[in-house]
């Protein structure tokens, strides 16, 4: 094990011309690959709504944030604003944030081996490629965090290096609110370390983003958190329960993406047995990063919240490490790239997984989403989800109830209000508990009974008093002007406990799911992975 951390006293500057070429590898395989995934879309049409003077919102006249990611968010609507697409801009604005991270990481390696290591690396790792180019907030987090190690890495660290890694750390936070657990570490240490003017910074720099966003979701959500927290994280499972869903997501990085896997472990290995002080809270993040995924149930999308601790590992590995090129650089390389290869290459088949691997997005979304794909079309009506909400634009669809809801939810346009039973988009039902057994990612909930009369009426005709009153105060939320006083003694009732009170006081079934307008399917509601209550994932209920 020594000699994967054993370094040579002889570094090579690594040149411009390298990083240039690095670039041009990594930015060859991101375009032959690029592909948007299907949650990517439910924050195309929040922008595609503010673009058309809605706000930023999923249903019109709803205040929710049904987005995981305010600054990629903030970000995807200032670029599309200029360019007027919403699509192409966020590939383009992707590849541009991954040739930075790459730019960055080669030019700071500690020498040409471990730089073209570190290239090696990224272009084995699916976790990497496929979420670079998947227009959520991976590529702008692996720019962030290939800036923060960078300035991290400067010792003795000036005022101008404290103050870029907490910007770099507050920025990650507000990219995706998991990403403090990553980062806390590192920001704890440098703000012990630093004094006068530089703990200032520290302060202001990593905690302001968070508290002015935080301020601002407050005011506008009436929440500081998005919604899907609460859809993902408020699902009732127990420690246990959520550790052993997390099992297979885990088991899948190992299985198909074992590249990603190791360099996380040498990564945390290195820092925390044979680091400095500056790579042992970066290290220590990775292990709590990776403790709290298992915490939260892993996730649905293979790779997708592993490729941001997998760059970091990779930057900690490339800027700390000299390899020698008669030992441990033959053993580095043959494993990386062995490693690679052993599953299928994704850059080399595209999607290598596409029959075998149920967490790949990439590999059912490519056809119609690839940017290079043959059969993408510009209104994506080749993917069933896109032609069925094409559909529901055309024949002006009021209400509809839909579990699937990214493409079909941007393809059918500010004029279809959507029910969403895994409660990404619903504020109401994200405060429940989701049925059980449950799928990572996808958290269903019952619709109580009147809820679907609600909706289609505009008329609280929920049964149960406590769902009523809980309706009520959301609604207030999420429909009141801003500043009304009543809505903001909904805001506090709601933010210190007051939606679990009512949630646990409600005579509610979680495990009762059904279709509107179809009988009970109680085998299909017992199933992980159902829609309504059914084994169907193109379900679409039109209710209005």
């Amino acid at each position: 094990m020594r000699a994967l951390f054993r370094s040579s006293d002889q570094p090579m500057r690594v040149s411009g011309a390298w990083v240039l070429l690095a670039c041009l590898l990594v930015g060859w395989a991101y375009v032959r690959t690029a592909a948007v995934t299907e949650d990517a879309f439910i924050t195309f049409r929040v922008i595609d709504n503010a673009l058309h003077g809605h706000g930023l919102v999923w249903n019109v006249g709803e205040r929710v944030q049904p987005y995981t990611h305010p600054l990629w968010a903030l970000l995807l609507l200032a670029v599309s604003a200029v360019s007027g697409e919403i699509f192409h801009t966020s590939l383009g604005l992707s590849l541009a944030l991954t040739l930075a991270t790459v730019a960055l990481v080669v030019r700071h390696a500690k020498g040409r081996l471990i730089a073209l290591w570190a290239l090696l690396a990224l272009l084995f790792s699916e976790a990497f490629i496929e979420y670079s180019s998947a227009a959520l907030e991976n590529a702008l987090a692996h720019a962030l965090v290939a800036a923060m190690v960078v300035a991290w890495r400067r010792f003795p660290l000036t005022d101008r290096h404290v103050w870029i890694t907490a910007l770099c750390g507050g920025l990650l936070v507000i990219t995706r609110h998991d990403f403090a657990v990553l980062v806390a570490p590192a920001m704890l240490s440098l703000f012990l370390r630093a004094s006068g003017r530089a703990r200032w910074a520290v302060l202001f720099a990593g905690a302001g983003p968070l508290v002015a966003w935080s301020a601002f979701s407050l005011v506008y959500y009436g929440s500081p958190w998005p919604n899907s927290a609460y859809a993902k994280l408020n699902n009732g499972l127990s420690m246990a329960e959520s550790f052993a869903a997390a099992a297979p997501y885990f088991r899948d990085l190992v299985k198909y993406d074992a590249v990603t896997a190791l360099v996380i472990v040498v990564a945390a290995l290195r820092g925390l047995l044979h680091g400095s002080w500056q790579m042992r809270p970066l290290a220590l993040g990775l292990a709590l990063y990776m403790l709290y995924l298992g915490s939260a149930g892993g996730d649905y999308m293979g790779g997708r919240l592993f490729s941001a601790p997998f760059v970091l590992a990779v930057a900690m590995l490339a800027m700390n490490v000299r390899l020698r090129w008669w030992w441990t650089a033959p053993l580095w390389f043959a494993l990386t790239i062995g490693l690679g290869l052993h599953r299928g290459w994704m850059v080399w088949n595209v999607h290598p997984h596409a029959e075998t691997r149920k967490l790949s997005q990439h590999a059912w979304m490519y056809p119609a989403t690839g940017w290079l794909s043959p059969q993408r079309t510009a209104d994506f009506h080749d993917m069933p989800w896109g032609k069925q909400g094409l559909t529901a634009r055309s024949e002006q669809h009021a209400v509809v109830a839909k579990c699937a809801v990214g493409l079909y939810g941007f393809n059918a346009g500010p004029g279809v209000y959507i029910v969403d039973p895994l409660a990404i988009a619903d504020g109401f039902l994200s405060r429940l508990p989701s049925k059980k057994p449950a799928y990572p990612g996808h958290y269903e909930r019952a619709l109580p009974e009147g809820y679907v009369e609600t909706i289609v009426s505009g008329k609280n005709s929920l049964r149960d008093p406590a769902l009523a009153e809980l309706y009520d105060q959301m609604r207030l939320l999420q429909r009141a002007p801003l500043l009304a006083p009543v809505r903001w003694q909904a805001i506090w009732a709601m933010n210190t406990g007051g939606d679990r009170r009512l949630a646990v006081q409600a005579h509610y079934d979680p495990n009762k799911t059904w279709t509107p307008g179809l009988p009970d399917s109680s085998a299909a509601s017992a199933q992980p992975l159902s829609c309504m209550g059914q084994l169907d994932p193109l379900l679409t209920v039109r209710l209005k």
